[in-house]
Order: structure tokens, then C-alpha cells, then sequence
């Protein structure tokens, strides 16, 4: 010990201070503000970390989102609730999903809406699902062509004019062909008033009973 140091320790002992701590007390605040410093500083680089995973994750999703497509969305859906060209609002089961058109089955009947029927899907969650099955990737008219082989009656809800009520005859590559009648009564010669020929983009949604 030095002359210095030595004269320190007997000052202290005069003063009835113990030796001891003051040995080593200054040494243990260094340690503990240096653990302090070095706490804070991995602190700093966990939470810069995570902010940069966050940021790295939104991009992706936002990507993601940017591929995605409404139809997609839909197929991930149990439930839906699809606004349709011309006013009126449908709700129901999402019973299918093809490449162009939405089935749903609501309480009123089974509703087909094509892509260019609906004006705003209500309450949408995330997520999508693409088409794999060939069935999902049917379109429109293969809808219809089933409802014409089962004979349903339908109402066919039309992009800039009227409702029609009848039962599908036919169906081309690009329309339906329409037995017109009262919706209350089955398909009879008798019962058709007319005959009309619908193009299958005029068509903004298509109901059975």
C-alpha cells in the first residue's frame, strides 16, 4: 500500500469509516453502471431489431395484399355479404367460388353473382385462397348450364334494366336463353310469355329458389 493510500485508510479509521467499503464500494458502482449501459445498449438493438422485422413483415403482407384478388378473398370466406349492380344487398353461406362468379346460399335461394355484378363486398376479412380444384375455375355459364339441366326457376337480375323470372332453355358461350313466366308457376307451354335471350355480362346476379 502506498504512503498516500496508507494515510487515506487512517483518515477513514478516525473518522470510524469502514476500510472495507471504501476498498471496494467505488469498483461495484462502475460494474453496475457499466451493466446498466450495456443493458440499455441491447435494449436499443432488440427493440431496432424488432421495428425492422415489423417493417420487413408489413412489406410482405402489403405485397402480398397487392397480388391477392377479390375473388381470391372470397374463396377464404365462410360467410359473405355482397352488394350487387343496380341496389339490393346479399348475404349467405359461400357455397362456391369460380374463376368470375360467387355462389351464395342465402335464405331467400341460391344466388349467383358475377365479378362484374358485385359493387362492394361488406366487412371482408383477410386472408385468400387461390383457385385449385377444376371446379373453381368454372365460370359463370357453367353455373347457369346447371340450374338449366335441373329446370330451376330463377330470377335474373340485369345490369341497367329489370328483373326477369323464368326458367334457363339454353345456354351459349356467351348468353342464356330465357323462358319468361311467373315465378310461382313450373316451365309450361302455356305459362311462357316470351322467350328473351340474355347476355351472360348484362346478367349483374341470378337467384333460385
Amino acid at each position: 500500500m502506498s504512503f498516500g493510500a496508507g494515510c487515506a485508510l487512517h483518515a477513514a479509521r478516525a473518522r470510524g469509516v469502514n476500510a472495507y467499503a471504501l476498498s471496494v464500494d467505488e469498483p461495484s458502482s462502475a460494474a453496475a453502471r457499466f451493466d446498466d449501459l450495456l443493458a440499455g445498449i441491447v435494449a436499443e438493438a432488440d427493440a431496432a431489431d424488432a421495428a425492422a422485422l415489423d417493417a420487413d413483415i408489413a412489406e410482405v403482407e402489403r405485397a402480398v395484399r397487392a397480388e391477392s384478388r377479390l375473388l381470391d378473398r372470397l374463396r377464404a370466406q365462410r360467410m359473405a355479404s355482397i352488394e350487387i349492380v343496380g341496389g339490393g344487398q346479399v348475404s349467405g353461406l359461400v357455397a362456391a367460388v369460380g374463376r368470375d362468379v360467387v355462389v351464395l346460399a342465402a335464405d331467400d335461394g341460391d344466388w349467383a353473382i358475377p365479378a362484374w355484378g358485385m359493387v362492394a363486398v361488406i366487412e371482408l376479412s383477410g386472408g385468400a385462397r387461390e383457385a385449385h380444384s377444376p371446379s373453381e375455375r368454372l365460370g359463370l355459364a357453367s353455373v347457369v348450364r346447371a340450374w338449366a339441366r335441373q329446370r330451376s326457376v330463377v330470377r335474373v337480375l340485369r345490369v341497367g334494366a329489370g328483373p326477369l323470372d323464368g326458367t334457363i332453355d339454353a345456354v351459349g358461350a356467351d348468353h342464356l336463353d330465357l323462358a319468361e313466366h311467373d315465378p310461382g308457376e313450373p316451365r309450361r307451354a302455356e305459362a311462357v310469355r316470351r322467350q328473351v335471350s340474355i347476355p351472360l355480362g348484362a346478367v349483374a346476379a341470378l337467384r333460385r329458389r
